[in-house]
């Protein structure tokens, strides 16, 4: 197994940060200054890389500095005995890529450049509602797989089209209901695609999470989880004939339903990731602790997953994280972790005496300074 990591990283003109020029260490590197000087920033920038959306629930129009027409992140990194130059520019709330300067789209960044962030936005998985746990799934899935993110985004185009038809049909009773037929089977398609995908990257990702919780917890609990589809099924099993026919036949039944709401009730836009502690529902009666050693079991968990399909070791980006942890799940995060690259930001850099070797830099109004290196101590004789 190699590991991904970055050589050199320069930015320019991303949020707060007016230019950024950084030669991190291929193990940890820590950034540490007050809030609201670019530590975020600096995560986010070297997330888009994998040519994902952020994980911040923001405009493309704001990557862009203030007063400035446009932004580039330029990143080269060595990975599976390859030496790369990836570069994205942003302007006008579009984004374009270069790889090894030759032009292609963003999305076909993804699979290229493997990174995985664990930010306090990713404590909310277990407690928030299902779309949440469908967003980690989705984009977990698709750094292993891209093309899942044209099926999402074909899924998307034809669930709006399906239920601006309901809303029409519903509005005008004597309305010709026909053409919704042509929709289901278009939706039942990609359903099945988006179902049996899911499944199959929960095959992956449980093992490995029960044995990092179990790690979490010393072995006192345990955790499972299943993939909670709003169409019953033998989901895993199901050929793609035999997923579309139980799709369309749900769709069918489903359609007054459908009709009195004016949207599309069931299919895997509803569906959720069921986690449980021992047995019970961890977003249901998990206490807070539980909660967030599940989240961050899952983040670790999409690391193993993406390190056992493409051999490579991901980049680990913790964004103002481990204070939200306590001294022992910190622990165990800073002390389990597989050899590779890793960001950790952080207000104070004094928490991490446990970290024996790496790089530390101070950020203050988006620019780097004041660095250091940590080196192992040498034993007394």
């Amino acid at each position: 197994m190699s590991y991904l990591f970055i050589t050199n990283l320069s930015i320019r003109n991303f949020r707060n940060i007016p230019a950024l020029d950084l030669a991190p260490g291929p193990g940890v590197n820590i950034i540490y200054g007050d809030n609201a000087q670019g530590k975020t920033n600096l995560i986010e920038a070297l997330y888009l890389l994998t040519g994902q959306k952020s994980f911040r629930q923001t405009k493309e129009s704001e990557f862009v500095r203030f007063g400035e027409k446009k932004a580039q992140i330029i990143a080269a990194f060595s990975g599976g005995s390859r030496d790369q130059e990836v570069s994205l520019t942003l302007e006008g709330g579009k984004r374009s890529a270069l790889l090894n300067d030759l032009p292609l789209s963003v999305g076909e960044l993804t699979g290229r450049f493997f990174a995985v962030v664990f930010s306090p936005s990713e404590l909310s998985l277990v407690q928030d509602g299902p779309s949440q746990r469908r967003a980690f799934l989705d984009g977990a899935i698709t750094q292993v797989m891209p093309r899942y993110q044209k099926t999402m985004a074909d899924l998307s185009r034809v669930l709006f089209q399906r239920n601006n038809l309901l809303y029409d049909v519903a509005r005008h009773p004597g309305m010709d209901e026909t053409l919704l037929e042509v929709w289901d089977r278009s939706f039942a398609k990609l359903s099945y695609s988006i179902i049996n995908a899911r499944v199959r990257y929960l095959t992956r990702l449980a093992p490995f999470g029960e044995e990092i919780y179990r790690g979490i917890s010393g072995g006192k609990e345990a955790l499972s989880m299943a993939y909670q589809c709003s169409i019953p099924g033998e989901w895993g099993s199901l050929g793609e004939q035999e997923g579309e026919a139980l799709i369309l036949s749900a769709l069918e039944k489903n359609r007054r339903e459908d009709l009195k709401n004016s949207c599309t009730t069931i299919g895997p836009h509803r569906d959720d990731l069921d986690l449980r502690v021992n047995g019970v529902s961890a977003r249901a009666f998990g206490s807070q602790g539980q909660q967030r050693s599940c989240a961050l079991t899952l983040k670790l968990a999409e690391c193993r997953v993406i390190r056992e399909v493409s051999g490579e070791q991901p980049v680990l980006l913790l964004d103002d994280v481990l204070s939200e942890l306590d001294k022992t799940r910190r622990d165990y995060l800073l002390s389990g972790l597989a050899p590779g690259q890793l960001f950790i930001t952080c207000c104070d850099r004094s928490g991490f005496s446990s970290i024996r070797e790496g790089i530390t830099w101070r950020i203050r109004e988006g620019q780097l300074a004041a660095k250091r290196r940590i080196t192992p101590k040498k034993k007394k004789e």
